[in-house]
């Protein structure tokens, strides 16, 4: 009966060597008896052939009729391979391990990633939501209940968010959430005047409450009074509210090197892999060294935990990127444009809220050794108003009186 290449695997197989003048009359006879023969090869006196290793007895019978000696070269199959691995203990036992260590760690939650909340306390509520719900770092995957389950549990915790969305990727379970929209600020109904926070000229104000003091192209100083509370002899102060807008100087102390030094990188790259036993490191990957004579280092380690312990195996992959240094040269002219750009980022840090660039004269400009120093005056439009306490001993001034109040 002819036997399968799967059968010859499962059951075994030998590679004969046969040596005598009735080689093939030997064959021929087991062909005849049923015997599968694989891989035959002739060649006068001496012949090789791939035989089962359940048709052994019925080779050795018909090769000892025919004065065919033969020798065994190869042996095949699952039952030389348990006899190999049962002389090598220590190596199936470890073998069998990292199998299930591997297939326990893929079946654990090793990371949550949280998306969405936009401050620290959200993705407190958020983590703390998901906690209570099952989902954790060393969590079994197959303790999960479904997504959408596990979504409606995090957003009964989770009050100040209108959805919740769970996917599991691998070890790594990501919760999106979109925040409730903040309610309307209370007002603030205690009386109160709008003052200057700035030396400005005054361009526009807009006073929804109150009554305004100054006028367009006026100067105000910090402190001045714009929209008062305090709207005449025997009512009741309100508080004041408005936007006043007002022409803003700023000066910047800028400076631009006309040479940059920077690194480029030519994509070649060598890669490392390295296991962390305790404080223990070992490269188990990536021996080629580097023949770069600068190079740019990129590692991503892994952070395996099981519930908040951290474990003492660790895994890191490293990448070394070629590197090339070089330099460009850059004109007068756009050292300039940089330098004027730079003085409106340093205003709209110094502005602290949204402001509008009305115009940028240089006061002072020079280049000394490879850099331009500059010294800019920009000109912005903001919002100056700020809500102030009204004192209790003011009493109401006519308009040209009061234009100066607070000065």
């Amino acid at each position: 009966m002819t036997e399968t290449p799967f059968e010859f695997a499962l059951h075994g197989s030998l590679t004969l060597h046969l040596r005598g003048d009735a080689v093939s009359p030997c064959l021929a006879e087991l062909h005849q008896s049923g015997v599968t023969l694989r891989h035959v090869r002739v060649r006068g006196r001496t012949a090789r052939c791939t035989v089962s290793l359940r048709s052994f007895d019925t080779v050795y019978s018909v090769c000892r009729k025919y004065g065919v000696r033969f020798h065994i070269e190869a042996r095949h199959g699952a039952p030389f391979w348990g006899r190999r691995l049962w002389q090598r203990k220590l190596f199936a036992v470890g073998a069998v391990a990292f199998v299930c260590v591997i297939y326990f760690m893929s079946s654990v939650i090793w990371r949550v990633d949280i998306s969405g909340p936009e401050d620290e306390e959200g993705i407190t509520q958020l983590r703390a939501a998901a906690v209570d719900s099952g989902v954790y770092v060393g969590q079994l995957k197959s303790r999960l209940p479904e997504p959408a389950v596990l979504a409606d549990k995090i957003l009964k915790e989770a009050t100040d968010f209108v959805w919740v969305g769970v996917t599991t990727t691998g070890s790594v379970t990501t919760i999106q959430a979109v925040p409730k929209i903040a309610g309307t600020k209370t007002v603030n109904e205690t009386p109160h005047n709008i003052i200057a926070t700035r030396p400005a000229v005054i361009r526009t104000v807009a006073a929804t409450r109150g009554r305004v003091l100054v006028k367009p192209n006026q100067y105000v100083r910090p402190g001045q009074v714009i929209i008062s509370g305090i709207l005449s002899d025997g009512e009741k102060p309100v508080p004041a509210s408005g936007k006043v807008l007002a022409e803003v100087w700023y000066t910047s102390q800028v400076s631009v090197p006309l040479q940059v030094n920077s690194q480029g990188l030519t994509g070649e790259r060598v890669s490392r892999d390295y296991l962390y036993i305790g404080p223990l490191r070992l490269r188990v990957w990536g021996w080629k060294e580097p023949h770069f004579q600068a190079y740019y280092e990129r590692d991503q380690g892994t952070s395996w935990r099981i519930g908040d312990f951290l474990l003492p195996v660790q895994w890191q992959h490293v990448n070394l990127f070629e590197a090339t240094p070089s330099a460009e040269q850059k004109s007068i002219a756009d050292a300039k444009q940089t330098a004027l750009q730079a003085a409106i980022n340093d205003v709209r840090t110094q502005a602290g809220g949204d402001c509008k660039v009305l115009g940028q004269s240089v006061l002072h400009e020079r280049v000394q050794h490879g850099t331009l120093y500059e010294t800019v005056l920009t000109r912005v439009e903001q919002d100056i108003g700020a809500p102030a306490a009204i004192p209790y001993n003011v009493q109401p001034k006519s308009q040209g009186q009061a234009s100066t109040a607070g000065t």
